[in-house]
This record gives C-alpha cells, structure tokens and sequence, in this order.
C-alpha cells in the first residue's frame, strides 16, 4: 500500500497516510459526533460533540500508528529493513523491505501489534476513569479502550493479512521448517474465516442488517485477495531467491536520441526491434528518460513530424534500478509496486540491461517447471 501523502518520520521511519483515510476518518468523526456521544453524553451543544469527535478521531489514528509502529520496530530489531507505514482504510500497514531470519522472528513481529493494541485500550480505560468528572472525554476515552480492545482481539484473527494469520503461518513454518510451507497452510486456514464472514455479511443482508452485512462481506473479500496476493509474493520469492537480475535483463538495450521526432522514432526506430520501451540519451550520452511505445502511439498524427521523445519521456530519475547481482526476490520486495514498469540494470555505471515484467514471468515459467521436476 503506497503512501498518497507522506507526513515525515517517526524514529527514522517513514509515516504516510493513503487517500482512503480520509474516508474514514470522516465516517468516524460522524459517528461519534451524530451517535455515540449524544446517546453518552446528552444534552451538550452540537460543537461540543464535534471537536472532541474529530479529537476521538486523530486519536484512533494515534493508536492505530502505535500498532504499526510496534510492528516495524521489533521487525528492526529483528534484523527486518522497515521501508515505512502507511495508514490506510482498514488501519495501517507497515512496510518490511526484507524478510524474517526465523519462525520465531515472525511471531514476534505479528504479535506485538495486538499487544500494544491491549496496552493501548488499558492506558485508554484508567484515563477514561480518571476523567469521570468531565463525562464527554471520559466517554471518548472508554471509546478507545473499547476500539483498541476490538482492534487486538480482530488483528488476532489466523488470516492473512491480520497478524494473527502471521502468527499462525510461524507456527507452521517452525512446525515443517519452510516459509513457503508455512504461509500456504496459514492461508488455507484464512480461507475459512475469510468465506465465514463474507457468508454471515450476507446473511445479515437478509435479515436486515445491511450495513453490517456489506461491511462484514467486504471485509472477507479483502481478506481473500489479500491472502492470495502474500502467497503468491511469498511464492515468487523462494522461487526467485539466488537467482541475480542478471538472469532475467534483456541485453543489449537499444537507447534512441532523445531530440528525435516522435515520427522518426515511429517510421524509423520502432519497425527494427520488438521492444516496447527505450531508454533515451541527449547529445552527450548521457540518459535522460525512457519512452514507451503505446505512449507514442497515442501522439496525434498532426503532432508526431514536430514533437519530440523528450517531451514524452518519463525522467530518469522516476525509473527504478538494479545492478546484475542483486537478487531479483530481493529486487521485487525492495520496489514493491513499482515492478510493474521497466526496471534499469547499471553495471558499474553502465546501462546493462533493462528487466520487465514479461522477462520476469518468463523466468518464473522456468524456476516452476524445474521445482515440479525435481518434486
């Protein structure tokens, strides 16, 4: 989950926030303020229910970075490089550009989100009671307790991508001594809980708790296709782990001037070579861009004898690079969702390559058919 706005760090860790926080945190500041505190607290002014609503608001918020912040300092600790956190609709995410060294790293990491959680509600709860006097911040109080309560007890849940399914996956992996293994048993397990909740979510849209139910439903869908996608990108690693980049780069990259028109390029370049992106360099050499073919394409016919590749080149600097010995599992976690564009292989300075997602799946085709022979 990319960040859409970044806040800074936090004890050298990057915090971001995704759009879709911004539709929570609204739907969370109308429901205490037009809900929970008026049936609470009754009788106050509606600003009142307001400013601490969107209080009560930021503080989840707070929370639910402690959680994720517990997450990434132990994966620190752990020996597990953190890329950063990133608070989104269903709480947060933090962001591990590397993997655990044992079973019993994973559990660790998985569980003190929950537990912070728990500690969190408890701090929430003796501030709650201590605050009796002024009834409408005890309330919001007791609210967290209660939020960060649910929070623990939800993220302890054995399915991907909730902690508890973590947990679970490094039971498993302790228990057969393979990773893979390990998340492929947690996964089927998550399965279940995933399609028991998508089946009560719509059960209660028969029985008249619609609401609940498409929250419920959704919910088990995410699950689902969460869980899928971290098999699958633990797949991919095991199968991927060894081999360098080098394996999978196509070479040599045919680089094209970037001051040409897009219709030389067209007429000219494009017909030779069955490549689909070009690395572009201006008169000293020196790469400037990388141009995509169905990009070009697209140029108004009118505009393609005067237009130039510069002018629709992406920058150099926003496409992602490797060298020849990086491991390309450890090139795909590093780049995250970036590996669905071209990534650049320098050697020594040099453009030596360029990788694909094509040349990946190809490689990928490969490293399966040899596993299931040797199987």
């Amino acid at each position: 989950m990319a960040p859409s706005i970044r806040l800074g760090r936090l004890f050298g860790i990057e915090i971001g926030v995704n759009w879709s926080l911004i539709f929570v945190f609204a739907l969370i500041s109308w429901t205490l303020a037009a809900t929970v505190f008026p049936a609470d607290v009754p009788g106050l002014a509606a600003s009142s229910y307001w400013v601490t609503a969107i209080a009560g608001a930021l503080l989840f918020y707070v929370c639910l970075l402690a959680h994720e912040m517990a997450h990434a300092l132990v994966a620190r600790r752990s020996g597990v490089e953190v890329a950063g956190i990133t608070l989104w609709l269903f709480g947060g995410v933090s962001q591990l550009a590397g993997e655990p060294k044992s079973a019993r790293s994973e559990a660790l990491i998985a569980i003190v989100g929950p537990l912070t959680s728990f500690a969190v509600a408890l701090v929430a709860l003796v501030v709650g009671l201590a605050t009796s006097s002024n009834a409408l911040v005890s309330d919001l109080f007791i609210w967290l307790a209660y939020v960060n309560a649910a929070l623990g007890v939800f993220n302890l849940v054995p399915a991907f991508p909730l902690d508890g399914g973590r947990v679970l996956s490094a039971f498993f992996w302790w228990r057969s001594g393979s990773r893979q293994r390990g998340v492929h048993n947690a996964v089927r397990i998550g399965r279940v809980f995933a399609y028991l909740m998508i089946a009560i979510g719509v059960l209660q849209l028969f029985t008249g708790g619609v609401a609940n139910g498409i929250w419920l439903a959704f919910l088990g869908w995410f699950l689902l296709s969460a869980a899928t996608s971290e098999e699958a990108g633990v797949t991919i690693k095991t199968l991927l782990r060894s081999v360098p980049a080098s394996a999978a780069m196509s070479s040599p990259v045919v680089t094209v001037p970037d001051w040409i028109t897009v219709e030389q390029f067209i007429t000219g370049v494009a017909p030779s070579h069955s490549f689909t992106t070009y690395p572009v360099h201006d008169p000293s050499g020196k790469l400037t861009g990388v141009v995509r073919l169905p990009d070009l394409v697209r140029v108004p016919r009118g505009d393609q004898a005067t237009a130039r590749l510069i002018d629709f080149a992406h920058p150099i600097a926003s496409i992602p690079v490797t060298w020849p010995e990086e491991e390309l599992a450890t090139m795909i976690q590093r780049l995250g969702g970036t590996i669905d564009q071209r990534v650049l292989v320098f050697n020594k300075g040099e453009l030596a390559g360029i990788i694909s997602p094509a040349d990946i799946a190809r490689l990928l085709t490969i490293r399966q058919r040899q596993a299931s022979a040797q199987t």
